[in-house]
């Protein structure tokens, strides 16, 4: 009863008192007939009128809310464009108006609809563009190319997400929070993209220039290692491919399919971060034109096969700091592993005694909870390395690494670490610290005095003598020199 009372209370209340005025004529029709001298029949044909006026007003109300907005807008599952209040509203208009003439007034309303057929003629003649526009916009909402709320681009000039439609235009939203007031009249024959329909996944796709010197096989890891690593959420596996080769280099395509392309230049973002990152990672620079002249020192691209190895154990965070010399000794140690896409890498369990670093390509640790289900804890780029207790702790592998792309990977061996101990004692304190390092700081531990990471070099230091003790007892001062370091 209230929401009846407050939007359609007045009318009716109104109605009721002209019904009453009209039923009772002692009310005020006699009363006004006396005063002003107007002929009661007079009087009571303009009663008639203001009621069916009255009357058309309710049902205008009744229609727009109820009908329109109300059932229709139910079916549809979405809000009814103004455009169709404001159509239903003149014509329910002109046919009260129309009734009233009639039936009250007595007149022949033939001669005026015809007079006014020939002037909306006439009018229509002169306002050819705006009767066009009216009626492109009865179509839209008719044929419903987009309806409001969806992100369009209309006629490739404009893309936003459309405000609402009326008779003359139709507005957008830009992303720049601009509105667009498109014309209808454009739109009768223009080219229309709605984004969100059949719904709202998006493909998108992105090039990259790679130089010569890096081989397709190289590119392709690298590159899905970063798509796979960006942290965008995609559905399904982003695909890479050749494009064109251009006199720079091989233009590459990541295509990827997202969610949501309200969220296209975010996941955009994300994903040329992640591949410069990659590339960088990598040693591998987008290609530039060969007629330039690049003054600042490159670092030799790791798919370089000649100097993988190398570049590799430079990069990587645990032999980073150590001289070139040891690191090209450890670069000789290293063993070339190739793994397609879903090979197991290492088992939880395994006791093969040796480290991983990643050269192209991304591989996950898994770890099986109590309950028996899989969880990915860690995920290893370029440059990165697993299976570092394993290899100086002799501790089997606690965890499964897979590869989640196609990957090349380098070992390091427990023979060849015992090797390189043996050639250089001094690395034991070295590798200590570094270790020490890479798990530094542990969480809520405040170490003010640093005596905390002391201790954590010392107990790295003792590991590693524990387990490789034999290659150290011919250097009985490798201890003095692990505590220099």
């Amino acid at each position: 009863m209230l929401y009846f009372w407050r939007h359609y209370g007045p009318l009716t209340a109104y109605a009721a008192l002209s019904y009453l005025f009209l039923t009772q004529e002692a009310l005020l029709t006699q009363p006004l007939a006396f005063v002003t001298g107007t002929p009661a029949g007079t009087i009571i044909q303009w009663q008639q009128a203001i009621l069916l006026f009255q009357l058309t007003l309710l049902v205008i109300r009744l229609v727009k809310r109820e009908l329109i907005q109300g059932v229709m807008a139910r079916r549809a599952g979405q809000e009814m464009p103004q455009l169709v209040n404001d159509l239903a509203g003149a014509i329910l208009f002109l046919t009260g108006l129309g009734i009233i003439l009639s039936s009250v007034f007595k007149k022949d309303i033939t001669g005026f609809i015809a007079a006014g057929g020939a002037s909306l003629m006439v009018l229509g003649l002169a306002l050819r563009d705006m009767v066009l526009a009216a009626f492109t916009g009865v179509v839209l909402n008719i044929e419903k190319p987009f309806k409001p709320g969806d992100l369009v681009r209309l006629a490739d000039k404009f893309q936003g997400r459309v405000e609402r439609i009326t008779w003359r235009v139709t507005v957008l939203q830009t992303a720049t929070n601009e509105l667009v007031y498109v014309p209808n009249l454009m739109l009768a024959n223009a080219i229309i993209v709605n984004l969100d329909m059949p719904d709202k996944r998006s493909k998108r796709f992105l090039e990259v220039a790679i130089d010569y010197d890096t081989s397709v096989e190289s590119a392709e890891r690298i590159l899905y290692a970063a798509a796979l690593g960006s942290g965008v959420a995609m559905i399904g596996a982003p695909a890479i491919c050749a494009r064109k080769m251009e006199r720079d280099g091989i233009v590459y395509e990541v295509a990827f399919t997202i969610g949501n392309i309200a969220d296209g230049k975010n996941m955009e973002h994300a994903m040329i971060r992640s591949i410069v990152e990659r590339m960088r990672d990598a040693g591998i620079t987008v290609t530039f034109p060969k007629s330039e002249v690049i003054h600042s020192e490159r670092r030799a691209p790791i798919a370089n096969r000649a100097l993988d190895s190398l570049n590799l154990v430079q990069q990587s965070k645990l032999f980073r700091g150590l001289d070139a010399e040891i690191c090209q000794r450890i670069a000789a140690e290293l063993i070339e592993h190739a793994f397609p896409k879903g090979k197991t890498i290492v088992r939880a369990g395994d006791a093969t005694h040796s480290m991983f670093i990643v050269g192209e390509g991304l591989a996950k640790r898994v770890h099986t909870t109590r309950d028996g289900s899989d969880v990915v804890t860690d995920r290893f780029i370029a440059t990165e390395s697993f299976g570092r207790r394993s290899l100086f702790c002799l501790d089997n592998h606690a965890a499964t690494v897979t590869a989640e792309t196609d990957m090349l990977l380098y070992e390091l061996t427990s023979a060849s670490l015992t090797k390189i101990f043996g050639q250089s004692p001094e690395l034991l304190g070295v590798m200590a610290h570094a270790l020490a390092e890479m798990n530094w700081p542990p969480a809520g531990i405040a170490d003010v005095d640093g005596s905390e990471f002391r201790r954590r070099v010392n107990l790295y230091r003792g590991q590693i003598e524990a387990s490789y003790g034999e290659s150290l007892k011919a250097h009985p001062n490798s201890g003095n020199s692990a505590e220099a370091a």
